[in-house]
């Protein structure tokens, strides 16, 4: 009787374990799936706030590169861009991120990397370029299409 008894609540705990088991992995792949859900989700974000043309100002900027208008445009799902100078000086954005309405960019300007920092509000841009002649604030508004 006391083996039978044992045999039973052995049963009994291997079948619960067993059904423990399957629940922890359910749960695990549940996780899985909302974690690596939420993550597509952040790594698509929508560029369209940023895309466009936007003319800047950075009063302590040498003359002729004080002022111009920054394109943004995506490729490929990347973004990309130009910088061009009232003086009709053009480069190449090297590096574009824009995650959270903050907007980070590289580009080399007369062989200098100069780094921008700068946060979108609405149609507006407000943040910093950082480069040899230190750092200076940067304003930008959105030309809006006619």
């Amino acid at each position: 009787m006391l083996s039978t008894l044992i045999i039973i609540y052995t049963f009994g705990f291997i079948h619960n374990h067993c059904k423990q088991t399957i629940m922890r992995k359910i749960f695990t792949f549940l996780l899985f799936f909302c974690f690596s859900t939420a993550f597509i989700n952040v790594t698509a974000q929508n560029t369209k706030p940023i895309v466009g043309e936007w003319k800047y100002k950075v009063a302590q900027a040498p003359y002729g590169y004080d002022t111009g208008v920054i394109s943004f445009k995506e490729v490929e799902k990347k973004l990309t861009g130009d910088i061009t100078f009232d003086s009709g000086y053009k480069v190449k954005l090297q590096s574009v991120v824009f995650k959270n309405d903050t907007l980070k960019v590289g580009v080399y300007v007369d062989s200098e990397y100069v780094n921008i920092l700068s946060h979108v509000k609405g149609k507006k841009l407000e943040g910093i370029v950082d480069s040899s002649m230190g750092k200076m604030d940067l304003t930008a508004e959105r030309i809006e299409k006619e």
